[in-house]
This record gives C-alpha cells, sequence and structure tokens, in this order.
C-alpha cells in the first residue's frame, strides 16, 4: 500500500511539474507575440512603432482604427505641468496630465480617455514624436484611414498652443488650442 500511495504521489508530482511547464510555455509564447510595423495590434488598431525591446512595461504602439473626430485641444492659457513632452514614450504621461489640470469638457484628451476600442480603457492621446512615427509608418503608407488633415498631440506648446501635425503637408506647428483639430488615439503595450 505504502508502494502504491509513494507512486501515486511521484505520478502526481510529474504531473504538476509538466502541467505547470505548459502553463509557462503558453503564458510566455503569449507575451512574447512579435507585431510588424503596419499590422493589426491587439486591440484591432495599427501597429506603428515598435522600440525593439519591453522596457516602461511597453515595446509598441497602436494607433486606433479609426479618428475619434473633431475636438480643441483645450485651456487656452493655462499652463499645463507635466504636459511638455515631445518623446516617443511622452503620450500617455502627457495625456494623464492634461486630465488632471484641465478641467475643460470635449477636448483631445477627454475624447481618447474615454474611447474604448477593443475592449481596452488605456488609450491616450499621443505625443508630438508619437504622432509623427504615425503619420510616417501608417498614413505615407495608407494604412489607417487617416484624413488628410491636423491632428492634436498632447505636447504643449506654449499657454495658448499645443502641438500639431498635419496630416496632408506632413508639417508639424503650433497650434491654437482653442481650434478644433482631428483626434487619433493611441495605446503601448
Amino acid at each position: 500500500m505504502k508502494k502504491i500511495l509513494l507512486m501515486a504521489s511521484v505520478l502526481m508530482m510529474i504531473l504538476s511539474t509538466a502541467a505547470g511547464h505548459v502553463f509557462t510555455v503558453n503564458d510566455f509564447s503569449a507575451q512574447e507575440k512579435t507585431y510588424a510595423i503596419g499590422s493589426r495590434g491587439p486591440a484591432g488598431g495599427w501597429i506603428f512603432y515598435d522600440s525593439g525591446s519591453s522596457s516602461g512595461g511597453w515595446r509598441y504602439l497602436e494607433a486606433a482604427p479609426e479618428d475619434q473626430g473633431r475636438a480643441v485641444w483645450g485651456c487656452k492659457g493655462k499652463t499645463i505641468p507635466g504636459a511638455q513632452g515631445a518623446a516617443i514614450g511622452d503620450g500617455r504621461k502627457n495625456t494623464a496630465s492634461i486630465l488632471k489640470h484641465c478641467g475643460d469638457e470635449d477636448t483631445a484628451a477627454v475624447k481618447v480617455s474615454a474611447y474604448r476600442g477593443g475592449g481596452k480603457n488605456d488609450w491616450f492621446l499621443p505625443s508630438i514624436d508619437e504622432l509623427k512615427a504615425m503619420y510616417e509608418n501608417l498614413h505615407m503608407k495608407a494604412i489607417g484611414d487617416f484624413i488628410d488633415q491636423c491632428f492634436w498631440s498632447s505636447t504643449e506648446g506654449g499657454t495658448d498652443s499645443a502641438w500639431a501635425h498635419d496630416f496632408y503637408e506632413g508639417d508639424r506647428y503650433r497650434s491654437e488650442r482653442d481650434r478644433p483639430s482631428r483626434v487619433r488615439a493611441v495605446r503601448s503595450f
């Protein structure tokens, strides 16, 4: 009887270890899926940036599959602390700062934070450099159904302006915050 119990215990340990190993392999492969620029992302949008490795909790930037309409940037005449980041990776922080320090309704930051595309709730307004990457890696390759108009970034340009990117001419410039422009949400993962 002791031999049977011992064999049963060993068998259970082997099966538990094997099952744990299979789970780990499946979990690892799901986390390590790779995406190409221009391919569909996990939220149904378009991948437009790959940092090459996971850093700071993310590797890819995904643009929503459609615009969220037009909106003003908001809070004209008010400096927004923490919304001056222009680099790739700054959009999420900029957007959080705008939402915290600008109480205006129906702004670009409010529209993207309310967006729930692909069942995700982590969308934000891209920084000006993120918007440039979106323009170069998607729009210029006819991916993403972008309209040839100006799009807001989350990068503040001054107390009365914020950075925008013209998807018709390809230029980046400071625009008056009370001027409605197009809005396209992005997310990092």
